[in-house]
């Protein structure tokens, strides 16, 4: 059977208020960085693709007006040589840098639009988890602490019963309330009787000789232990 070791039921409440806190960080950041990519989506399909597109036709409306002008222009050289169309020329060719450029932008939007969702997928891939824990797995991982940390609690408050008090065994008490341990128990004092009645009577100076005679032993068992211990 598995133990937990518990050393404090706070911690366990202090890690679910820890857990909570990152809940809502992460929630924060998921939608801070949902929010930036349709951002960046927007601006390159709305913003930039329908921008450089308008650019492309302006270009082209410029370029038909600068030949336009440059038609007019040398038809007016054809009735005197000092009127020049090197400005008309030049508003031409710029009008076509434009317009290349334009183009040009065009088709860089174009490409960057699938790179862009190619990594949006594999971010929406490596975050949908996280999504998905904080959604639903997250309210059951609290649910289990808040578990936790109530059954400890009802553990903690729970008291030890008390020994029971176990009656006499019934062998014994027929044993003390029998004839035969009452005969055996008044025996020994029926003995000790006799005996002091029967024991002679000690001499005072048979005593004395019986003490020095104790003492002398004495002394000479603390003589025999000082010297065994030196």
């Amino acid at each position: 059977m598995s133990q937990a070791n518990v050393r404090s039921i706070d911690a366990i409440r202090d890690f679910k208020h820890a857990l909570v806190t990152y809940a809502e960080d992460a929630r924060v950041a998921l939608s801070a960085m949902e929010m930036e990519i349709r951002q960046v989506r927007n601006w390159l399909e709305r913003d930039q693709l329908t921008y450089w597109k308008a650019q492309v036709k302006r270009c082209h409306e410029e370029i038909a007006e600068a030949r336009t002008e440059l038609h007019r222009r040398q038809l007016s050289q054809m009735n005197s040589d000092a009127v020049s169309d090197s400005d008309q020329k030049e508003a031409l060719r710029k009008a076509k840098r434009r317009l290349e450029h334009a183009e040009e932008m065009v088709e860089r939007v174009k490409k960057w639009v699938p790179i862009f969702e190619h990594a949006m997928a594999e971010y929406h891939s490596q975050s949908q988890p996280l999504g998905d824990r904080l959604s639903g797995g997250l309210i059951n991982s609290l649910a289990v602490l808040d578990r936790m940390a109530t059954v400890l609690d009802e553990y903690v408050a729970m008291q030890a019963p008390s020994a029971p008090v176990l009656p006499p065994t019934s062998g014994a008490a027929s044993d003390a309330g029998s004839p035969a341990s009452a005969t055996s128990a008044a025996q020994p004092s029926e003995a000790a009787g006799d005996a002091a009645e029967t024991a002679p009577v000690a001499d005072p100076g048979d005593s004395q000789q019986a003490v020095t005679a104790e003492a002398a032993v004495a002394a000479e068992t603390v003589e025999s232990t000082g010297e065994a211990r030196s």
